[in-house]
């Protein structure tokens, strides 16, 4: 092969709206997240400068923007209810600290002993081991109160700074930067529901149907990345890799130049598995008088860092990574070099690795420069082209190349109409200002999470606080309208 193969990593940062309508945060995921994993992820690609392509939603930039100004919190804190403290006993948020390099007391002596251990636990890995008076707090005989405040501290100088470093990256262009659709709602069942009878035929499907709703969910997307990021983004990661012809068509018009979803959604759309010459290639998709590009991610590889991987020795994932890719690649004719594209969720993986993903991700970064190319989806696309072209587009998500997930169930069907039923509601209401607000609660509540937890695949002990975020945004928006709740609401 005269070129290397070509590596593109999208990293995929997600949190739902965790906020109540009266702004009292309910769940406390986008700032331990921020403070960990999505400060660490950054400073992974400054110090290797390693070029890949980042996904922020916006209705997680809102939230750390928020979390910087010292406008939102929620109760998992020392200064939350005792309740909260008892959740935290019991396991409800997990500390992420069996493999970050110290240990925990088999007991603790006291709530701030344990408040300091929970703080640490969601302590990007980075600034544990670089900093200095984080070492110190290691160091001693045990964590006291005294550490608890240093750690508070540090976790508002972390969170402040993820969304300036990832700018900075973005504006050296070092990455890409990339959104999806604001509240993360899967476009295609807003566009219209019956486009999951395509994937599940035989499934139950509550009629919903809102593309002014999907319309408004990509352009405030487009414009929100540009307000916090200072540009516009070339492409997005449309919510949960779901697409459809028509949802395609819309962001095509919006000017959205490319999009990835998964490599099955490809198998579907060719009838067959594809090569890897038409997995690792970007494909043109003409819709009517528009155009946009589409990239595939390899599932397996995607899967084997999201799930598998955490659980071998980090060098032995990096050779195995590397293996892989050079297997799948190996006689390659195309005249364009391969585009291997790896696409998964940017945090939630690294709880399960050794120092928080730390020292394999730094390996694998500096063994794919040695190695590989890597790049951003918009460089490959702007140098080489697409390699392919279709004239339509299997419609599905990046699990099981359906809808299932998040719609057919008894329990996420009973969701869409209550959420159909409100959105009625304010469609016909004639108080403009009442009618304005009601969708601002609707568009929160047409996020892809309120369903993706009422799928029989998908249990937490935290369902009881994602129901009573849909529940509460949906009662809402039909206060807002001038009218009460329907009683159904409480049991929803």
């Amino acid at each position: 092969m005269r070129t290397k193969i070509h590596v593109a990593f999208l990293w995929h940062m997600h949190q739902p709206w965790y906020i109540l309508p009266e702004g009292a945060g309910v769940l406390p995921w986008a700032r331990l997240r921020a403070s960990k994993d999505y400060y660490d992820m950054a400073q992974h690609l400054l110090s290797t400068g390693f070029p890949c392509h980042v996904n922020f939603t916006p209705v997680l930039t809102e939230q750390i923007r928020l979390l910087s100004e010292g406008k939102v919190s929620d109760p998992y804190t020392p200064d939350g209810p005792p309740s909260a403290l008892e959740e935290l006993k019991s396991g409800l948020i997990p500390m992420p600290i069996s493999r970050r390099g110290f240990s925990p007391p088999a007991e603790f002596s006291s709530s701030d002993e344990f408040w300091a251990w929970f703080f640490l636990s969601w302590t990007a890995q980075t600034a544990i081991e670089e900093e200095g008076e984080l070492q110190k707090l290691l160091a001693a005989e045990k964590l006291d109160l005294h550490a608890l405040e240093t750690l508070r501290v540090w976790h508002k100088k972390l969170i402040a700074a993820v969304l300036p470093l990832y700018r900075r990256l973005s504006e050296s262009g070092q990455i890409e930067l990339s959104t999806t659709p604001f509240y993360h709602p899967i476009l295609p069942l807003l566009l219209e529901s019956s486009v999951a009878k395509r994937a599940q035929p035989h499934d139950e499907i509550p009629v919903f149907r809102a593309p002014e709703d999907a319309q408004v969910q990509a352009e405030r997307a487009l414009h929100h990345h540009q307000e916090i990021f200072g540009q516009k983004p070339e492409g997005m990661w449309p919510a949960e890799g779901a697409v459809s012809p028509e949802a395609l068509e819309l962001l095509a018009k919006l000017g959205v130049r490319w999009v990835v979803t998964d490599g099955a959604i490809l198998a579907k759309t060719l009838g067959r598995p594809p090569s890897f010459a038409e997995l690792y290639r970007p494909w043109r998709l003409r819709l009517g008088s528009h155009e946009i590009f589409v990239f595939f991610r390899d599932t397996l590889l995607s899967n084997l860092l999201s799930f598998e991987y955490g659980k071998w020795p980090w060098e032995k994932a990096i050779e195995d990574f590397l293996s892989r890719v050079h297997g799948n690649c190996s006689g390659w004719k195309e005249k364009a070099p391969p585009l291997v594209v790896i696409a998964m969720d940017g945090e939630n993986a690294w709880d399960y690795y050794e120092r928080n993903g730390r020292p394999f991700l730094l390996g694998l970064y500096r063994a794919i420069k040695e190695h590989f190319q890597p790049t951003t989806l918009s460089a490959y696309l702007s140098r080489y082209g697409w390699g392919g072209e279709l004239s339509t587009i299997w419609s599905g998500s990046w699990i099981d190349a359906d809808f299932r997930t998040w719609i057919g169930e008894p329990l996420q069907n009973r969701a869409w109409l209550a959420l159909a039923e409100a959105r009625d509601a304010a469609q016909s209401s004639s108080d403009p200002q009442g009618k304005a607000k009601a969708f601002e609660h609707l568009y929160i509540c047409e996020g892809s999470d309120w369903f993706w937890w009422r799928s029989s695949k998908n249990h937490t002990p935290l369902f009881s606080h994602f129901a009573r975020l849909f529940r509460a945004h949906l009662a809402q928006a039909w206060r807002e309208l001038g009218k009460a709740p329907p009683a159904y609401l409480e049991t929803l």
